[in-house]
């Protein structure tokens, strides 16, 4: 699989939402908000609330997102590991946007981004994890190659506008 910095790169993707990777001088971000964690679970979850500790969240088992396909660690298992935990991670997906059908038919559990489910809440269980503190900023990257390209000033415009809160 191509990675999202090559594909900016080769010019096979105008503009990306994601968050920002050192090390990419030939690309361009604009900072569109910072985002937090929220736990889900399918409806009537036993154990979900179990994660509002870090151990407890260790113990479940969970499903994680791997853009690249097969990654079994996140910056959260850093900061789990900082408080003397390691959770029980069984499968990654390649996309957040599958995670809500994967943990509504199962015993699995998930962290999402809370902008991404607010509008599904209802179909899931969630709660708020105090013990993790983990921000992180969703960046709109694009090449400097388009940088001064009108049509593409004019969406990444749009795009700003659509996210900024309210």
């Amino acid at each position: 699989m191509t990675s999202g910095t090559q594909q900016l790169t080769d010019g096979d993707v105008d503009l990306a939402i994601a968050t920002p990777d050192a090390g990419q001088a030939q690309l361009r971000t604009r900072h569109l908000f910072e985002e937090t964690y929220l736990l889900i679970g399918r409806p009537g979850h036993p154990r979900i609330k179990e994660g509002a500790t870090a151990a407890g969240f260790a113990r479940l088992e969970q499903v994680i997102v791997s853009p690249s396909g097969g990654g079994f660690s996140t910056p959260v298992d850093a900061t789990l590991e900082a408080l003397g935990h390691s959770r029980a991670i069984v499968a990654s997906a390649a996309s957040f946007l599958v995670i809500p059908s994967i943990v509504a038919s199962s015993e699995l559990v998930a962290l999402v981004p809370r902008r991404l489910i607010r509008e599904r809440l209802a179909e899931v269980a969630w709660i708020e994890i105090p013990w993790l503190s983990e921000r992180f900023q969703v960046e709109l990257i694009w090449h400097e190659r388009t940088h001064g390209h009108q049509g593409q000033q004019w969406a990444r415009e749009q795009i700003h506008d659509l996210v900024k809160p309210a």
